[in-house]
């Protein structure tokens, strides 16, 4: 009778070691490869940026992203609570910005390179033709996305609710992913394998494995792991590969404050798979175990990202305008994330009742009448805060108004622009939306 109850304990245990290995965490397999000639281009402008002292002097500013969430549900089956939107997104801000409640967990070894990123993620307040929204959507559909980007299912979801990438961070919740994978990730730029289009870049997390409350039941690291892809982070361990690579900052994770290690899933603080640490420039003079604490991992133990996987995520942002304008004060003010007038400019509202802006929203022209006389300059930005081109026609009427025609290419995009108005030292500012 023991021998039985024995048996029947083992099988139970290699059962539930085949359902865990039968989960696929994350579907985002392999480096980024270059596509085409641009690809090698875009890759040496990363590395040169990551390297480059220039941009990493604003390492401390915390950069926040307007976010909006996809709920793809069926018959609301995955169709999550806001309240568990919400919590998704607590779980991802605390670990980005080292707020997490088990940070007292990270080995001593590896305090002096655990990093607080700067990233947060805010539900957006305003949709792209200026109207309120929760940053919230909620789409009822049968289909179910697959993670490998040669998969026609890869985007399936992605184009059934989609906001533009140069406003906003899309966040797609799904009731199921093929290959009962938990989710996966598109790296940023266009010109490399698992990248792609900017409207389809973020990430898409099953719901079941979305923050930790509501359908969820786990810690809800997995969107943390997804967002660090998106933003050019590699797994820790060596993907698709048995190796430990050569030089810590070009094979690998291309990290060097990330030991080089193969994958194995365990929480053994003696693991340690690979002994070339001190290769290249790591910050290691000598042959350390495994950092299992790293949200890039496997392990069921994350607690940190580090310096390094930092200077290479905001590498990344530099590269790409794409990138650095989703959290400039002009597009925080567009998606509503900040009321403040973009451009540190304040506007006088006794000013602003001088100011006659028609139509809004416009086609290609816009009308401007001004009881303000001193006007020293008019121009239009984008979100991005890139001036557009435009003609102007001036006249005066007879009640000292000063009126203005500004023509604008067709060429320009559908979206949120500002028009800014200079007089003396005041710069008056009208939110345009372009039809």
């Amino acid at each position: 009778m023991k021998n039985y109850h024995f048996y029947i304990i083992c099988f139970l245990i290699t059962l539930c070691s085949n359902l865990v290995i039968a989960q696929k965490k994350c579907g985002t397999e392999s480096q980024m490869m270059p596509l085409n000639a641009q690809g090698t281009t875009d890759l040496q402008r990363i590395r040169s940026n990551v390297l480059n002292a220039k941009f990493k002097d604003q390492q401390g500013d915390t950069l926040i992203f307007p976010t909006v969430v996809h709920i793809i549900h069926n018959a609301g089956v995955g169709n999550i609570t806001d309240s568990q939107v919400v919590d998704g997104l607590r779980v991802i801000n605390e670990d980005f910005n080292r707020e997490n409640a088990d940070t007292s967990l990270t080995r001593d070894l590896f305090k002096p390179y655990a990093s607080a990123v700067g990233f947060k993620f805010i539900l957006a307040k305003l949709d792209s033709n200026g109207d309120s929204t929760s940053g919230i959507v909620r789409i009822d559909t049968s289909i179910i996305p697959h993670p490998e980007p040669t998969s026609l299912d890869f985007d399936n979801c992605k184009k059934l609710s989609q906001w533009p990438a140069d406003m906003y961070y899309n966040i797609w919740i799904v009731r199921s992913i093929q290959g009962n994978t938990l989710g996966y990730a598109q790296y940023p730029g266009t010109n490399f394998t698992y990248g792609g289009p900017w409207k389809t870049w973020g990430i898409v997390v099953r719901h079941d494995h979305w923050g930790t409350i509501g359908t969820s039941s786990v810690d809800g690291r997995t969107g943390t792991h997804e967002v660090g892809h998106t933003f050019g982070l590699y797994h820790t361990f060596l993907s698709n590969s048995a190796g430990c690579g050569s030089v810590c900052d070009t094979t690998g994770d291309e990290v060097c404050d990330t030991p080089p290690n193969k994958y194995s899933g365990s929480c053994s603080q003696i693991a340690n798979t690979c002994t070339n640490d001190t290769a290249g420039n790591s910050v290691y003079d000598t042959n350390i175990v495994d950092q299992i604490e790293n949200y890039m991992s496997y392990n069921s133990c994350q607690n940190m990202l580090s310096e390094g996987q930092k200077v290479r995520m905001r590498g990344f942002i530099a590269s790409f305008p794409i990138l650095s304008g989703l959290s400039t004060d002009s597009n925080l003010y567009a998606t509503g994330i900040i009321n403040a007038i973009p451009l540190n400019l304040e506007n006088d509202d006794n000013k602003r009742k001088m100011i006659s802006v028609m139509p809004n929203p416009f086609l290609n022209t816009i009308n401007i009448t001004t009881r303000i006389k001193a006007i020293e300059q008019i121009y239009i930005t984008n979100i991005l805060g890139q001036e557009i081109d435009f003609t102007t026609e001036a006249s005066t009427d007879t009640d000292s108004n000063q009126s203005f025609r500004l023509h604008m290419s067709s060429d320009i995009i559908p979206g949120i622009y500002f028009l800014l108005i200079r007089s003396g030292t005041e710069t008056i500012v009208e939110k345009l939306l372009k039809k």
